[in-house]
């Protein structure tokens, strides 16, 4: 599915607030009108809630697809290309994208991170300002300190995922950090310096901390809450690993669990194949449009399966109850490269991801669309893997029981069998992998996360220099405070 590539100079003169006709209630409402490039969109508490839907919008990257279809059309940022990136899908074609790491192969696929991060984080920075300094009596109760704590979440997001793709996350002493944009774009700030590890890191914590102390307690799930900020600083935390990381992770995810607001279901499939955004499991997502096909046809397109599961995603389903619930065996289009540099189309059985569709009943009509920013299953692993880093080896592996029960496994001969820390780390390791394939981007974080465990699912990893994108090469064009020495090893400034 081709998208357009948008210049860095487009991006930053996209400024503020997208309005919207209708205000954000259960629907995201009409697509943003026009775009605000100046003055005050904000003026009393109901166009304070216009903008802050125009900040999910940018988000939710809702728009009007190929077929002129309002859609939601998240599906390669978040998804398929994380997944190849990290080894869990491969392009039906063979080596599309990222699946060797190549740096002069999936360069130009920087730019489809790099806007739709920015976007979505200068969206919030325009919530941020023009809120901030909003009349407090527009507002009834807490609802402007809910709004902004929404928006700094959301900041906190797009910052967070730079880092895990753009940045050196994995070493806290690196200069490669993030290019933090904390203030709407303009013409006068679009020279911005690259930030160390460490300091990004900060930012992104320190709007957490916002978050936490001001979003709502309780929102639709497709809107932000405190409880997916705490998910979310858990994720930073145990992405970073420094000092009580792993201890306050642990606690972070521990409080989720315990708030009440989310239960995990009694088959994990029912939220992909039947429940969808409305499961109680689900924390934050994205909700669908009416009709839409866009993540049908992100893998499954004109009866084809586009990404295919790896080797390595299948062994670790070999045994397991959700192999034939999230995968099917079917004719796939497969491009076979003659000597003479012709090729010859065939079609070879393999297997199509499901994760979305019923595979019993493979039609677009089936799918549920939707796609998940956090689920409570990911607290359940997350405080197992803290647990297990910090020695706890005995919770962490009943946390572990207690997902895979309700993923419908019950052989639990291996998680029993794991006595050491590392044992107890790989077992964490493939679970995260079966259950939160294809799901915003997680292999990522766990592929930087899970050292050589990960490495051993895909030897790609071992070198260092490879995990991470090149920053676009129109940013040093247009950002002053940029040298070639800012870009990151391996890739080119020009």
């Amino acid at each position: 599915m081709k998208k357009q590539i948008y210049h860095i100079a487009t991006l930053m003169l996209a400024l503020c607030a997208m309005l919207v006709n209708t205000s954000c209630s259960d629907e995201l409402g009409e697509l943003p009108s026009q775009y605000k490039v100046d003055g005050n969109t904000v003026v009393d508490a109901a166009s304070a809630e216009t903008l802050l839907g125009g900040m999910y919008y940018k988000y939710a990257n809702a728009g009007y697809n190929n077929y002129d279809i309002l859609s939601t059309g998240n599906t390669s940022m978040t998804e398929t290309y994380p997944a190849d990136f990290a080894g869990t899908v491969i392009y039906y074609q063979g080596a599309y994208l990222f699946e060797t790491h190549n740096v002069t192969v999936g360069t130009r696929y920087s730019y489809y991170f790099w806007n739709y991060y920015y976007e979505y984080i200068n969206a919030a920075n325009c919530v941020i300002e023009q809120v901030e300094a909003a009349d407090d009596s527009w507002f009834s109760g807490n609802r402007k300190q809910e709004i902004l704590g929404e928006a700094y979440a959301m900041r906190a997001l797009g910052h967070y995922n730079l880092l895990r793709l753009f940045g050196y996350s994995w070493d806290v002493s690196s200069p490669y950090g993030v290019i933090l944009r904390t203030a709407p774009s303009k013409v006068s700030n679009l020279t911005t310096p690259r930030s160390s590890v460490a300091d990004s890191y900060a930012q992104i914590i320190s709007d957490l901390d916002y978050a936490i102390a001001n979003a709502p307690s309780v929102n639709s799930h497709w809107y932000i809450t405190k409880w997916f900020a705490k998910g979310l600083k858990a994720r930073v935390l145990m992405l970073r690993g420094q000092g009580n990381d792993y201890s306050d992770a642990a606690a972070l995810a521990q409080e989720v669990i315990n708030s009440g607001q989310y239960t995990l279901e009694d088959n994990v499939i029912d939220v992909f194949h039947s429940k969808g955004i409305d499961s109680n499991e689900v924390i934050f997502g994205i909700k669908p449009y009416s009709n839409q096909t866009d993540v049908y046809e992100a893998y499954y397109y004109r009866s084809s399966a586009q990404f295919l599961p790896t080797d390595s995603l299948m062994a670790l389903f070999e045994n397991d109850p959700r192999k034939e619930q999230l995968f099917l065996a079917t004719p796939t289009m497969t491009v076979v490269w003659n000597d003479d540099g012709t090729y010859t189309i065939v079609y070879v059985d393999k297997y199509a991801i499901c994760k979305h569709l019923d595979p019993t009943l493979m039609t677009a009509n089936d799918i549920e669309e939707s796609q998940y920013e956090m689920r409570l299953t990911e607290m359940y692993l997350l405080r197992a893997e803290a647990l297990a880093r910090t020695g706890n080896l005995t919770e962490a592996k009943s946390l572990l029981k207690t997902v895979l029960t309700h993923a419908g496994v019950t052989d639990m001969t291996e998680v029993d069998n794991a006595s050491s820390q590392h044992d107890v780390l790989q077992q964490i390791f493939n679970e995260d992998m079966r259950n939160l394939f294809c799901e915003d981007g997680h292999e990522i974080d766990i592929m930087l996360r899970f050292g050589d465990i990960a490495t051993a699912f895909n030897p790609v990893y071992a070198n260092t220099q490879y995990n991470v994108l090149g920053i676009p090469v129109d940013e040093f064009k247009y950002n002053g405070d940029l040298t070639a020495a800012d870009q990151n090893p391996g890739y080119s400034a020009e």
